[in-house]
């Protein structure tokens, strides 16, 4: 079942044409990646989806809906956005992940966010650290955690384990999987990893030069080009 779908997109900055008539499909429990070239408009697509920028013609429906017909954060608490450079509010960590509960109006579940911490290899003491204290891996868990607590229908991920070591990055997919399966997430990344692309995805939306090259089954993709998306 489709959940979300863009509809000749198109998206100009600077009277340039940074996305050209991208049309395509999300279902329930996809998982898609998003590959092309630096400057191909992987991540201005991801600002779309997560409605941060909105389209110069086309439109993108969500349940039904124009996603215009959405408060930002009420689109936002179903479509989660985890940025390659994560972000921080406040000043300690613990305020990040408690900030989902409210968002929700529950209680918090310490419990739940004990669990999250041990699968991406932290600890609880880390809930009372600074935020500046963190690493760059450390803050990219942080937040995708903050995101999966938020219980999302669509997570868009760029590049979130660019900053982690191998250990740490199939930890962080394990948990992406997990969490698509358990709870039928749709997971579009971007990533230039293409062994993690082989791990996890389904299909394969390639853009180049803002224009979608094509969108095709995972596994006939690599089958047919070996994985080189130079």
């Amino acid at each position: 079942m489709n959940i979300m779908e863009c509809k000749n997109i198109q998206l100009i900055k600077n009277d340039q044409t940074i996305l050209h008539d991208i049309s395509f499909s999300i279902e329930a429990g996809d998982s898609i990646c998003i590959l092309g070239p630096s400057g191909s408009g992987k991540s201005s697509l991801f600002r779309l989806l997560n409605m941060l920028i909105t389209p110069n013609q086309g439109e993108i429906i969500y349940r039904n809906k124009h996603l215009q017909e959405y408060a930002p954060t009420e689109l936002r608490r179903k479509v989660s956005y985890v940025l390659q450079k994560p972000y921080l509010f406040g000043s300690k960590v613990e305020e990040n992940l408690l900030y989902p509960y409210q968002l929700l109006n529950q209680k918090p579940n310490l419990h739940e966010i004990d669990n999250y911490l041990t699968q991406v290899n932290l600890s609880t003491a880390i809930l009372q650290k600074k935020n500046t204290a963190l690493s760059g891996g450390e803050q990219q868990r942080i937040a995708l955690i903050r995101s999966l607590l938020i219980k999302p229908e669509i997570i868009l991920l760029d590049e979130v384990t660019a900053a982690l070591d191998e250990e740490n990055t199939l930890l962080l997919e394990k948990l992406i999987l997990n969490e698509q399966q358990n709870h039928n997430i749709a997971l579009l990344f971007i990533t230039h990893n293409n062994s993690q692309a082989k791990r996890l995805a389904k299909k394969i939306l390639y853009l180049k030069a803002g224009r979608m090259d094509f969108f095709v089954n995972a596994t006939d993709y690599f089958f047919n080009t070996g994985g080189n998306d130079e």
